[in-house]
């Protein structure tokens, strides 16, 4: 295929487990996006599932993270607290599954990308310790998201000095500097720590935008974009609208998915959450075939 012809972008959004829902949608509709994309937005999770597709490391690497959390019984072990730990254990796990993702080639097949693979982070408001910005952050986002329940793209954070910094993930030369990257893109402690890339300490890039679909329509020759959400959404704000390079087609679950945000007990339900999503991409096949059509 023609170089001109990869215009279509990709955005995933965060959500924590719930976006294995996208990995269910890509499952079904990867072989033919894989030609046509010309860029990928992810944040959070959503970059996390990016890693897992395109490295080729996906059935190991769910194999690991299933045997990985194998003896994990609660989320939150506050005994850890007494040996000077967070007393969630997801940070460790979430990045020894990247670094599962990275091996064997992974990380080569990611640098070797045709397109930028963007992942958004968010920088600190000027000035502020990451301990006070990271509490200011976060209860800044789940304010507007009972405030603004339909809302698909946040503000608060922005309005507040926390600025996007994004980073194209093929840039990434060792499998820890990737794992830093989706961590640093995934920071809502204490589940995952403050994130630290290439010396910043930076915050989830959900506290800018927790749909980046603005971060790859900027890449040049992007004519359409590819929107994957990770929870039910109103109508109105589904399925084909305006974007800032061309038509955007977003996408979401019909209903709650199966599993929680951080729950690492339940893989039977990160499963679960995988199978609905190859289920639903019926419902959007029509929506999809007028977009790949541009």
């Amino acid at each position: 295929m023609s170089p001109d012809r990869r215009n279509l972008a990709l955005t995933l959004a965060g959500g924590g487990n719930r976006a294995f829902y996208q990995l269910g949608l890509l499952h079904r509709w990867g072989e033919r996006l894989a030609p046509r994309l010309g860029a990928i937005g992810a944040c959070s999770a959503g970059a996390c599932v990016a890693v897992l597709w395109l490295s080729g490391r996906e059935v190991p690497t769910r194999s690991f993270w299933t045997a990985r959390r194998r003896h994990m019984t609660r989320n939150l072990e506050w005994s850890r607290l007494l040996a000077g730990r967070s007393p969630a254990p997801h940070g460790e796990i979430y990045r020894d599954t990247l670094l599962c993702a990275a091996a064997e080639g992974g990380l080569e097949r990611l640098r070797a990308l045709p397109f930028p693979l963007l992942v958004l982070t968010a920088a600190f408001p000027r000035g502020v310790p990451a301990p006070v910005g990271t509490a200011l952050g976060l209860a800044a986002y789940n304010l507007e998201k009972r405030l603004r329940p339909a809302m698909v793209h946040p503000s608060f954070g922005k309005r507040l000095g926390f600025s996007p910094m994004a980073f194209d993930a093929r840039e990434c030369n060792t499998a820890d500097e990737l794992a830093d990257l989706v961590i640093a893109s995934s920071s809502t402690p204490p589940f995952t720590p403050i994130g630290r890339f290439r010396g910043r300490a930076l915050l989830d890039g959900g506290m800018v935008d927790n749909v980046p679909a603005s971060v790859p329509e900027r890449v040049a020759g992007i004519r359409a974009n590819l929107v994957l959400l990770t929870r039910p959404y109103p109508r109105n704000v589904l399925g084909e609208q305006s974007g800032e390079a061309g038509p955007r087609l977003y996408v979401a679950p019909s209903q709650d998915v199966p599993v929680e945000r951080w729950d690492y007990t339940r893989p039977d339900l990160v499963d679960a959450t995988i199978a609905m999503g190859e289920r639903e991409a019926d419902d959007h096949e029509s929506a999809l075939r007028r977009l790949l059509a541009i």
